[in-house]
């Protein structure tokens, strides 16, 4: 086979040429620190590449909303543990309030603090977040839930959600009419019948005082007085005007009240206590009318919603938003344990995209210095051979 003086040149030239592909493909791989430059040096890993890439970025969104919503829900706690110290404060002014040491005097004082708390309360319900949007307002975040003292609710019933993992989508916030209103009880007599003109003064004396059903109090003689739920039945002799009867003492079937009956009793005196369910209602507008009550001295045992039963419907709220608390503290634990997960899975994604596509820069340096004493032995190969013709030696 005879080889012209071309051929040995285009060979050489071919040779070195290739090689200096290969050094310079190194050179780049070394410079970016990946394995393949293009997705032509491995289709099947070009792939893999982008399917991890793809889940990596997706697990990083989860952890970037899974702390939006940890500082959401943390803000709307904050805000409600405000709230459960202003319902407390206002619950121990009512007690003090409704208690006969204390002059109308004393009460308009009460009054004045309680009414005080109740525009701090208004301001908590009002809460903006730090994206400037109410807090309480549902899915109207540019509406104020509540505007005055005695506004109705302004905002929706929309809860606000976020996905912080695959399928998995929290809350970060609540309506304010979930929150600050309530339907509110208060015990009343629904029939009196009998001849004398006795007076029935009831007493709250707990906050589990709804009447049902409802319970009869009646006199057989006037010394003798007889409790019954329908099914439950108790009898106190001898009674005597102005004695307090704690009913739940008689029977723990029986509501927590007590009753007081004063002036002249009379055989045949009969009272029916029923619980009667007002449509709900703003806690403000209840608080506010409580202080108007302390302040007109309507605060007798009388004087529902006003007396006993208001402690009973501070409670009710007070019940509420504790377990609001309890709701978001709920999900801050599942978004603390997806966040968990995430961030154990973007570990894992992270480290096997690595294998893929990450260089080994010992062995690439190692090679990188192979490769260019190739090139230049071919190079220096190249420039002896070309000079090997037969007109060199004529």
């Amino acid at each position: 086979m005879r080889i012209s003086t071309g051929q040995i040149f285009q060979q050489g030239l071919t040779a070195m040429l290739n090689q200096q592909n290969e050094l310079v493909k190194t050179q780049q791989q070394i410079a970016s620190g990946k394995k393949f430059t293009s997705p032509a040096d491995d289709p099947v890993a070009a792939v893999q590449i982008l399917n991890f890439e793809r889940e990596s970025n997706l697990l990083g969104q989860y952890l970037t909303n899974a702390q939006t919503a940890t500082n959401k829900l943390s803000a709307e706690e904050s805000v409600l543990k405000g709230v459960t110290n202003v319902l407390q404060r206002v619950r121990e002014l009512a007690v003090q309030g409704l208690s006969d040491t204390y002059s109308q005097s004393d009460r308009a004082d009460i009054a004045q603090e309680i009414k005080q708390l109740n525009e701090e309360l208004l301001s908590l319900a009002n809460t903006k977040d730090a994206s400037g949007n109410y807090m309480f307002s549902g899915f109207s975040s540019n509406t104020q839930p509540y505007t005055s003292v005695g506004a109705s609710y302004a905002g929706d019933e929309g809860q606000r959600n976020i996905q912080v993992g695959p399928d998995v989508l929290i809350e970060t916030n609540d309506p304010g009419n979930a929150i600050f209103e309530a339907e509110f009880s208060q015990t009343v007599v629904t029939d009196n019948v009998g001849p004398s003109s006795a007076t029935l003064n009831i007493t709250a004396i707990g906050v589990n005082n709804i009447i049902s059903p409802a319970v009869t109090v009646s006199f057989a003689t006037p010394d003798t007085l007889t409790i019954s739920d329908g099914t439950n039945n108790a009898v106190v002799t001898p009674y005597v005007a102005g004695q307090s009867v704690v009913l739940s003492d008689l029977d723990v079937n029986f509501p927590e009240l007590t009753l007081q009956l004063d002036g002249a009793l009379s055989n045949g005196d009969s009272y029916t206590l029923e619980t009667q369910t007002t449509p709900s209602n703003t806690v403000f507008n209840t608080v506010n009318a409580f202080a108007d009550a302390l302040i007109g001295d309507a605060v007798g045992s009388n004087d529902s919603p006003n007396n006993g039963d208001f402690l009973t419907n501070i409670s009710t709220v007070l019940e509420t938003v504790i377990d609001t608390q309890a709701k978001i503290g709920a999900r801050m634990n599942l978004v603390e344990q997806q966040e968990t997960i995430s961030t154990e899975l973007s570990i894992s994604v992270q480290e096997t995209l690595s294998g893929i596509q990450d260089l080994d820069l010992a062995e690439a340096i190692s090679r990188l210095t192979i490769q260019s004493t190739a090139l230049q032995a071919a190079q220096q190969t190249f420039s002896r051979v070309q000079g090997l013709s037969l007109f060199n030696f004529l």
